[in-house]
């Protein structure tokens, strides 16, 4: 089974792929340090699965899928994360992740994952189950959207028309922490973008 490993932290990335390699029946046919790369490695080398950062520099692993599914591309995804909140572990679910994993997770656990994925089956560990559980019931209930106090923050700073980079200037953290507060914000408004993301915050009574 070929794998295409993608991670923007260069000594991670490696021991990923040698991990991979060393299971003898999976070989890692090409690695990759960023979004862009990793759908351009997806297109020219068609592996089986494709173990992506959710967090990558220029965009995120659910953007990678998403756009690798809109060109028809058949590579399963394994997502591989530090976070393991309900919202993420459930956007990623809801977004066609086949495996969704913690970055602490034993070799031998992500080669088996990506067996299986390989063979059309999900897998998410026992850990992450409870918070997925948590998110689908707190969905069922239909209650009002809560935000963090860090993602109203973000939210409020969007509707003023900061960029992703300026609202992570204004507070001090990363941009990448930006963008996942943002994406937390859409699962939990029921949105795609930051317009929708908004105009739903105005007309739930969260933006004053």
């Amino acid at each position: 089974m070929t794998v295409v490993v993608a991670d923007d932290h260069p000594v991670y990335r490696d021991g990923l792929a040698n991990a991979i390699d060393a299971a003898g029946d999976l070989k890692v046919v090409g690695q990759a340090g960023d979004g862009k790369e990793t759908l351009t490695a997806i297109r020219t080398l068609a592996p089986d699965v494709a173990v992506v950062d959710l967090q990558l520099p220029d965009m995120d692993g659910l953007e990678v899928l998403l756009l690798a599914e809109k060109e028809g591309l058949r590579s399963q995804f394994v997502i591989v994360s530090a976070f393991d909140d309900s919202v993420t572990v459930y956007r990623a679910i809801e977004a066609g992740v086949r495996a969704y994993l913690p970055k602490v997770s034993p070799a031998a656990e992500l080669c088996d994952a990506i067996r299986s994925v390989a063979q059309g089956h999900s897998v998410i560990p026992p850990a992450l189950q409870t918070a997925l559980a948590t998110e689908i019931r707190r969905r069922q209930q239909k209650a009002e959207p809560v935000l963090t106090p860090r993602e109203a923050e973000v939210l409020a700073l969007t509707a003023e028309g900061l960029s992703a980079p300026e609202i992570a200037e204004r507070l001090f953290v990363g941009v990448t922490t930006v963008k996942s507060h943002l994406q937390h914000v859409y699962v939990k408004l029921d949105v795609s973008d930051r317009a929708a993301a908004v105009a739903r915050a105005h007309r739930l009574g969260l933006l004053t």
